[in-house]
């Protein structure tokens, strides 16, 4: 019998997977007794069958999950078969939606978590555009009665209950190649979550995400800006742009491989030229000439600054005026993703969007103890694609416990979303037919559409770019000193 209780008491062991543009990473681990989630062994892989943020290549992508998957495995001593993964790329989109019940005995019976499920449920359910999938369903906000509003339904009184939701889309088939690129690997998929959603879980206090807070995952392949108010993600959007652009740009006009150019990005460059050294000149060897050819460090900052600005944050700041709640975010900026490490960034975005910026470090919910490694921007989808597995362990284990007290057994049907056999996506197909509101009707949806606006012009030459952000962060300064 003690053995017996040993063994349920044995952490649940969960892995996340990030197959991102530049690397793939693998980190498996499980929550203990305080809470915490500890890190038992991670794994990294080249990515070389994926482009701004999509499986082209089968092969190569399966090869670099391998790879990460055995040294993760190595490294912890801990064989896995489920994962939970990541997706993002061009192909995301997001609407809202609408979602009414009317409830007998509402003055009388509080509002339940399974009503609520029920209302994520049927929206999960409902038919999308052809070749489109349903990746997640987020709720906002909901309407008590048309008196009040609230986040947190659940324990009220009320009849009537609005609901608005956040659906997240995908693309079926790129959603498909990331579950076959897995399956191929041995390993089941246990969900997908949208990659900026799993960052933010890791690099984002409560009280920003309350206060209004954007969100910008700098990746490889594309950056993933995504805005939370009043606790909830509200707006997302991916710019099909990311860091490795601005490595091939360097290459271009410096006429070297894009590995050195990394290497160069990475050790000499800055997005401010006025930081860079202008006494400082860089040897790059030649293939084709005797002699080595030198560029100044401005000049790499110049090629550095130019697409950062007009390509990066100028589509941010649109992104934030397109989103309709630009003046809901009170708590700023925070940048992650291997991108953000990039010099004078934190400063050149905050005085291009003219709000206070901040480096996520992917700590939030782990011990100390992690790898420092993995305590790097870069690693933060796939520390948080591990926290969102972890998140859906408990639920689940919540959920079973709530039903043993209520002597309930598993209602025929349910179980685990994605048990992700070969060629099966995460999610059930959608089904067709339409979802309806309490009284018949049928749910509301439609797109979001917030005002179009342009991004602040970047200054083409960098000058005294510095100086002004200087002076911005100053007048910060003495404010609120």
């Amino acid at each position: 019998m003690a053995h017996s209780k040993e063994m349920q008491e044995q952490p649940k062991i969960v892995v996340g997977i990030d197959i991102g543009t530049t690397k793939i990473a693998t980190i498996i681990g499980y929550q203990n007794s305080d809470g915490k989630i500890d890190v038992l062994g991670y794994g990294k892989g080249d990515s070389t069958g994926v482009q701004h943020g999509l499986i082209f290549n089968i092969n190569k992508t399966v090869d670099g999950i391998n790879v990460a998957k055995n040294t993760a495995v190595s490294r912890s001593g801990q064989e896995f078969e489920s994962v939970y993964a990541g997706v993002a790329g061009r192909h995301i989109n997001s609407m809202e939606f609408k979602h009414v019940i009317t409830r007998r005995n509402g003055k009388e019976e509080i509002i339940r978590q399974e009503e609520i499920d029920k209302m994520v449920e049927d929206l999960e359910n409902i038919s999308v555009k052809p070749g489109e999938k349903i990746i997640t369903v987020i709720p906002q906000r909901f309407v008590i009665d048309n008196i009040r509003e609230t986040n947190e339904p659940v324990g009220e009184l009320g009849e009537l209950i609005v609901g608005y939701f956040q659906i997240i889309t995908g693309n079926d088939f790129e959603i498909t190649k990331i579950i076959r690129c897995i399956n191929e690997c041995d390993l089941l998929v246990n969900d997908i979550i949208l990659e900026p959603i799993a960052s933010a879980l890791v690099c984002l206090t409560q009280e920003e995400k309350q206060q209004g807070v954007v969100l910008v995952d700098i990746g490889g392949g594309t950056t993933d800006v995504i805005i939370y108010a009043d606790g909830n993600p509200v707006f997302t959007k991916v710019i099909p742009i990311g860091g490795n652009v601005i490595t091939k740009d360097i290459a271009s006009v410096c006429q070297i491989p894009e590995d050195l150019a990394e290497k160069l990005k990475c050790g000499y460059g800055t997005c401010v030229i006025e930081k860079s050294n202008k006494n400082n000149f860089i040897t790059i060897p030649q293939f084709h000439e005797s002699a080595p050819k030198q560029i100044s460090e401005p000049f790499l900052a110049e090629i550095i600054y130019s697409r950062v600005q007009m390509d990066i944050l100028n589509q941010i700041q649109k992104a934030i005026s397109e989103s309709g709640y630009e003046k809901k975010i009170r708590a700023g900026v925070v940048l992650t993703g291997g991108g953000s490490s990039l010099k004078h960034l934190k400063e050149l975005c905050q005085y291009t969007l003219q709000r206070s910026t901040r480096i996520g470090i992917p700590d939030i919910g782990f011990v100390n103890s992690i790898p420092a490694e993995l305590k790097q921007p870069m690693f933060a989808t796939s520390l948080g694609l591990l926290k969102h597995g972890i998140q859906v362990v408990e639920k689940e284990g919540s959920e079973g416990e709530r039903r043993r007290e209520k002597g309930e057994g598993k209602k025929g049907g349910e179980g685990r979303k994605g048990e992700g056999k070969k060629g099966e996506s995460t999610k059930g197909e959608s089904r067709k037919g339409e979802v309806y509101k309490g009284e018949g009707k049928k749910v509301e949806g439609k797109k979001i559409e917030g005002k179009k606006g342009e991004g602040r012009k970047g200054d083409k030459n960098g000058a005294s770019i510095w100086d002004s952000i200087k002076g911005f962060l100053d007048e910060i300064t003495e404010k609120t000193s």
